[in-house]
Order: structure tokens, then C-alpha cells, then sequence
């Protein structure tokens, strides 16, 4: 990661945030909610009347995109000149509460580990150095306060379809994917229901996209 430093959890970062939402903006193409995100963002807004289902979050906040051109994904939308997040009103997060975790966690970001490392931690390294001006935070004092252990187990889950599905994309004809694009997304994104825990139900979708797609590539 050229933008990014790796930190030990021991490790003491300066910074402080000013409240002055620069990371919220210049946000085109580069904020990726993911399915925990989205399902946390979805019943926050439902309380607030702004949609009813998991679906109705996609459809009013993200656009559809391809990841190296083949790997279905949503990225948020933005608005003004300046591509602010759509979710950011009068210079605040309107949705603070139930932020996406690459939000939570900034100016860290965490990707799961390997030979019996849980997780590896970074600093994003950019453009707005008054964040790093001044203030201290030890890096497992923020982590504990902003990576929960769902957020932990999804990564970790998460990491490992990754893998088998971008084989199994990648496996398919050009005609088989387009075949089989709304079912892709049904699992990965739509079928999800708000009053139910997360969790149980991505294990389930995952389980059940891979058999789909394991069928009709032949394993």
C-alpha cells in the first residue's frame, strides 16, 4: 500500500480530528461500503424513514461498479464539486452513528494477518496533514473503541470468499456471469433482513452464492 504506513497496536500516532470533514470529501470512486456497512447505514436510516429494506440503500445512496473489472461492488454516492459524501450535511455526518468502518477507523486501516497474526494495521498516509498536527492516540486504544468484534469476524470472513469468489468470477464465461449477475448480487448485497443479526445471514448468503457458482463452473 503506497498510501499507508504499517503500526503496531503499541504504536503512538499524533493525531487529533479537527471536525473539519476533509476525509469526507473527494470521496468519487474511493468509499466502497461494504455488506456490514450497508446492513448497520440501512437500519439507521429505516429509523429515520429513509428506506425499508437493504436493497432500498443501494439503490438511493451507492452506484454500481466493477472491481478490476470483474468483482461486482457498490461505491457511495457523492455529491457538489467537491464529491462529498452524500451523507455529509452542513460540513457533519449526518449518519455518525452507524458510519462505515473504513470512517471508524481512519487514520487506520486494518487488513487480516498472516502466520497467526489476527490483523495488520496502517496509517493512511494523505493530503491532510492538520489531522497530524498535534493530539496522540495509541493505535490499540482506537481500535479497541472502533473495530468491533463483528467488524473482526466479517474482515476475516469476508477476506476468505473474496478469494473463491473472484475465482469463481473469473472461471465464468462472459455469457455465464451476465446469466448469473442478479443472483450475485441478491446474495451478496440484497438478501439481507434488518431485524435479523448480520452476521448469521452473510455466513448463510455466502454459502449458498458459492455452491450456485461452484454448480455452474463445473467445482
Amino acid at each position: 500500500m503506497s498510501d499507508a504506513v504499517t503500526v503496531r497496536p503499541k504504536d503512538w500516532v499524533p493525531f487529533r480530528c479537527r471536525l473539519c470533514g476533509s476525509c469526507c470529501r473527494n470521496l468519487r470512486g474511493n468509499l466502497m461500503p461494504e455488506q456490514l456497512d450497508a446492513h448497520r447505514l440501512a437500519r439507521f436510516l429505516r429509523e429515520r424513514g429513509e428506506l425499508e429494506f437493504m436493497e432500498d440503500f443501494y439503490t438511493k445512496y451507492t452506484y454500481p461498479d466493477m472491481l478490476e473489472g470483474f468483482f461486482p461492488i457498490f461505491m457511495m454516492n457523492t455529491a457538489g464539486p467537491d464529491d462529498s459524501c452524500v451523507f455529509l450535511e452542513n460540513g457533519r455526518c449526518s449518519v455518525y452513528e452507524a458510519r462505515p468502518r473504513v470512517c471508524r477507523l481512519y487514520p487506520f486501516t486494518a487488513f487480516p494477518g498472516q502466520r497467526g497474526k489476527a490483523f495488520n494495521f496502517f496509517r493512511c498516509m494523505d493530503n491532510h496533514s492538520t489531522h497530524f498536527s498535534d493530539g496522540k492516540i495509541l493505535v490499540k486504544d482506537w481500535m479497541y473503541q472502533n473495530f468491533s468484534r463483528e467488524d473482526r469476524e466479517f474482515l476475516t470472513a469476508e477476506s476468505g470468499n473474496l478469494l473463491e469468489l473472484g475465482r469463481l468470477f473469473k472461471a465464468m464465461s462472459p455469457d455465464q456471469f451476465k446469466e448469473n449477475l442478479f443472483q450475485i448480487l441478491y446474495y451478496r448485497y440484497y438478501n439481507f433482513d434488518l431485524d435479523q443479526p448480520f452476521m448469521p445471514q452473510y455466513e448463510k448468503n455466502m454459502e449458498e452464492l458459492t455452491h450456485i457458482l461452484q454448480d455452474i463452473v463445473g467445482r
